[in-house]
Order: C-alpha cells, then structure tokens, then sequence
C-alpha cells in the first residue's frame, strides 16, 4: 500500500512559501542599549586629615639605646665615639639633627642624653621642627 505524504501537493508548496517570505521580510532594529552614567565619587579623604597625629616629640629619643634611634630614625649620616660617649648626626639639606649618648660606665650600655640641631651652617634651630624634617611625613615610624 502506497502512503500518501501530501494529498494536496499545491497547499505544502504554499506553506513552504509563506516561511520563505517571512525570513526576507522587514526586521526590527536590535534595541539600543545605553550604558548607565559612571559615578564618579571623590577622592578618599587621607587618613592623615581624619586622624590628625602630633609631630614626632624628640623628647621620646631621650633614654633611649642606640640601637633604638636608628630603629626609629634609619641610618645616621655620621657616628662617632669617643670613650664614653657617642654621637649621632642625622643630615638633610635643612638641618642637623644630634643625639648624644653617654654610658655611664663601661659596663653599661649607651642611653641617649642629649639632643641638639643646627642648620648645615651652625645655626641653631628647633629640634621639633628638624627632627620632623628627618622623619617621613614628620612622625615616628610606628605610630
């Protein structure tokens, strides 16, 4: 027995029609799609402005070892000792920042007893205002 696929060969060419001229048809534009505005929002307010810190009180070095200065301060420009006593300069451009230490006998160990500053030229200045020329951002590292 023969099966019949079509019985109407005319109406399946109609239907096959019909979808061709539906895909050459007219087409709709994509949607435009327009990205948000970016928000631009402010600078982050340094930390230094919300959390104002005093300027590095030189009076903290007196007592203090050798060893402790140059934790606190870095590498001196000079060091020098003479018998019981020891010098630390610390130079920039603007001033010269000293600490002395004096070891009260030969077993024991260097204490920092004075502190002086100077211009590059001999003149004295404030030891505030040197030391904070010394320190970056004009405070102790750990504070």
């Amino acid at each position: 027995m023969h099966t019949v696929l079509f019985r109407r060969p005319h109406s399946c060419f109609a239907v096959l029609m019909l979808g061709l001229l539906a895909a050459c048809g007219p087409t709709t534009p994509a949607p435009e799609v327009v990205a948000p505005a970016p928000v631009i929002e402010p600078a982050p307010q340094p930390l230094a402005e919300i959390h104002p810190r005093e300027p590095a009180n030189p009076e903290r070095l007196i007592g203090q070892n050798p060893q402790s200065v140059l934790n606190l301060m870095g590498a001196p420009t000079l060091v020098r000792r003479d018998d019981t006593v020891q010098v630390m300069l610390f130079e920039n451009a603007s001033c010269v920042f000293e600490v002395v230490f004096f070891e009260p006998d030969t077993n024991a160990y260097f204490e920092a007893r004075h502190i002086a500053a100077r211009t590059p030229g001999g003149v004295k200045v404030g030891t505030d205002e040197c030391l904070a020329a010394h320190l970056p951002g004009g405070h102790w590292p750990d504070e």
